[in-house]
């Protein structure tokens, strides 16, 4: 088996194992990249010669000499061509996608007369939690009263305030 073929397979499994771990651990960073500023346009350098920029070329630069079937200066030249195209096109698809396909969630700070499901209530120190929906997801505020009131878990209420404490509304 060739040197180059060795060098596909590795930078493809490499490539593989660097995209499923993206995509489980996204938060989690392999790449080293420097922060030089090519031009103003917000293409960095660090971008494209990086940890993942090397696996792009050298899959590119290995396809090619395993198409071509040997290492001749015509291969190497298509090679080196064929890796750069890998390089600035999967930079290009990977800004495309984190722009297009990332989540934006707009962060609820102030809660106005929404209904709410008492969680907990202590009548002595009239405070409790109550669970709203906010960002699509149940959350736990502490909710807080000046007046004496009952209520049970499970009841439903209409409550005011901000994302870490509401009163009941009044009706």
């Amino acid at each position: 088996m060739a040197w180059y073929v060795i060098v596909l397979i590795v930078s493809s499994a490499l490539f593989v194992l660097t995209s499923i771990g993206s995509l489980l651990f996204g938060s989690i960073e392999l790449d080293t990249d420097t922060d030089i500023d090519i031009d103003g346009s917000g293409f960095l350098l660090g971008d494209v010669i990086s940890f993942k920029g090397l696996i792009h070329f050298t899959i590119g630069f290995s396809l090619s000499l395993t198409l071509f079937g040997e290492f001749s200066l015509v291969s190497a030249a298509v090679g080196v061509i064929t890796g750069g195209v890998f390089v600035f096109v999967l930079y290009f698809l990977y800004k495309w996608l984190f722009k297009n396909l990332q989540q934006n969630i707009k962060y609820t700070d102030q809660i106005n007369d929404i209904e709410a499901d008492v969680y907990f209530w202590d009548e002595k120190t009239r405070i409790g939690e109550v669970f709203i929906t906010l960002e699509g997801r149940p959350v736990t505020v502490t909710l807080s009263c000046d007046e004496d009131i009952r209520l049970e878990k499970g009841q439903k209420i209409r409550v005011t305030g901000s994302r870490k404490s509401v009163k009941p509304v009044k009706n």
